[in-house]
């Protein structure tokens, strides 16, 4: 690899990205196993469009190979690097066998034995997984590290899990949370169709009684378009959106120190007294 190098100019990412616009993930792999390149491709760069193409093409056993190799050379001095953690859960999740269940739960277990804390979307992956694997008790446990868990996908998977667990009941405090927190600022708060449509066929099939509550709420978010027709499964795939904030370079100097001093924070938080009603949500007890 040495022979390779060009000063500080990194080749990796550069060839990798070659490979990935001529969609040859079998030599992408082979190069990147390859001894005789050993440093040559490591970089985390490398390995992220490595994995991408690996992904996308189905090549997920694939992806758990790699992140192993990862893993062994430390690229970039890190073992855990968060993307690539992702990347392998997402991989399990869409090859969703045995063999891919019991990798996905040792990597937890690793991950929790030296306190790293993976992305919400890996533990998403996680969980569902442990559905799809019939294994509601873990997924449980799994987005219960989770510490907001009214997410639109944490909140579903421990909808499912409870389902599965026949634990009807302890799904109504989710929607009543979801209902009790909306306002007319704040990004509609939803449901998938498909999630909704198994809660539905739960209580038709129960012979418990269950709050009447329950049923309302549900009538509640098909009447106001809180239920779509996006499936779990392609919330879960959605590209992760960047929340880098972009500074204003014709801000002055004066609202920059006005900011840091929580100046524009403070003034987001006010609303004037004779408006504040205007904010307030209709209750539960005003749903009938």
């Amino acid at each position: 690899a040495q022979e390779l190098r060009f000063g500080n100019y990194v080749f990796g990412p550069v060839v990798m990205r070659a490979l990935y616009v001529l969609n040859d993930p079998a030599l992408a792999l082979k190069l990147f196993k390859d001894e005789k390149y050993a440093g040559f491709f490591d970089q985390l760069t490398s390995y992220q469009i490595l994995g991408d193409l690996l992904f996308e093409r189905g090549h997920y056993a694939d992806v758990r190979q790699v992140f192993d190799l990862v893993k062994s050379r430390q690229v970039q001095g890190g073992r855990y690097p968060k993307h690539s953690i992702t990347l392998t859960f997402a991989a399990c999740h869409k090859e969703n066998t045995p063999e891919a269940f019991q990798y996905a739960m040792d990597l937890w277990k690793e991950l929790n034995a030296v306190g790293h804390v993976p992305m919400r979307k890996a533990t998403a992956y996680a969980a569902a997984l442990a559905l799809n694997q019939n294994q509601p008790g873990i997924a449980l446990e799994i987005v219960g590290t989770v510490t907001k868990g009214n997410y639109v996908t944490i909140r579903q998977l421990k909808i499912l899990a409870l389902l599965a667990m026949d634990r009807l009941e302890d799904i109504v405090p989710i929607f009543r949370l979801v209902l009790e927190i909306g306002g007319p600022l704040e990004r509609k708060q939803t449901f998938c169709r498909e999630v909704i449509a198994k809660v539905e066929a739960a209580i038709g099939a129960t012979k418990a009684e269950l709050p009447q509550d329950l049923t309302r709420m549900l009538e509640y978010l098909e009447k106001n378009g809180h239920i779509t027709d996006t499936t779990l499964d392609e919330l879960l795939c959605q590209e992760i959106a960047s929340t880098a904030q972009k500074k204003d370079p014709n801000a002055s100097n004066l609202a920059d120190s006005y900011r840091s001093r929580g100046g524009s924070q403070n003034l987001r938080n006010y609303v004037p007294k004779n408006q504040r009603s205007r904010f307030t949500r209709p209750g539960l007890a005003e749903m009938s």
